[in-house]
């Protein structure tokens, strides 16, 4: 035999007890499943889906919250582009209504990758109507500033003369010549 050869067989198994274990590992991951198996991975698989739940549900969440960023963003341009009627004024103007009805028409949609299916729909907290109104809800916060900018560009019809045209003219009861 060569002197760059081991030969495993002449080992003496009495020196490896003397080694200690390395830093992690465990003597019972070696060691056979015990009899209660089956039951240690129902919890497992039980616990997993729990987590997958709150997982998805916290998704949601961000998802529905979304719209809340946008609002500042939003707000900033209504104020910049002045009231004057301008093509630039009138483009932000019918983003503030255009995009949130968009968003608004699509809400299954959206939301339809954190639904939950099968024995998972029935715990606790897997529902996503709260992430689905407060989506829905944001959405409408950003419609009214588009009705805030429409009324301050004088566009929307909320005083008496605006009217004029749909109310009676007085009848006059005496004539002078």
């Amino acid at each position: 035999m060569s002197s760059w050869s081991v030969d495993y067989a002449s080992l003496n198994t009495s020196n490896s007890s003397k080694i200690a274990n390395p830093v992690g590992f465990e003597p019972s991951a070696l060691q056979k499943y015990a009899k209660n198996e089956k039951s240690q991975r129902q919890t497992n698989q039980i616990d997993r889906d729990e987590q997958q739940v709150a997982l998805k549900v916290k998704r949601a969440w961000d998802v529905a919250m979304g719209p809340a960023k946008s609002i500042p963003m939003n707000a900033i341009m209504i104020y910049m582009s002045g009231t004057s009627l301008q093509i630039f004024t009138v483009m932000v103007t019918a983003m503030l209504f255009f995009q949130p009805i968009k968003a608004i028409m699509s809400v299954q949609q959206t939301f339809s990758r954190f639904e939950t299916t099968g024995k998972a729909r029935s715990q606790p907290g897997a529902d996503l109507m709260m992430p689905k109104l407060t989506f829905i809800g944001l959405h409408i916060i950003t419609i009214l500033l588009g009705v805030y900018k429409v009324n301050a560009m004088g566009l929307l019809p909320n005083t008496a003369s605006d009217w004029l045209a749909f109310i009676k003219p007085k009848e006059m009861l005496e004539y002078s010549v």
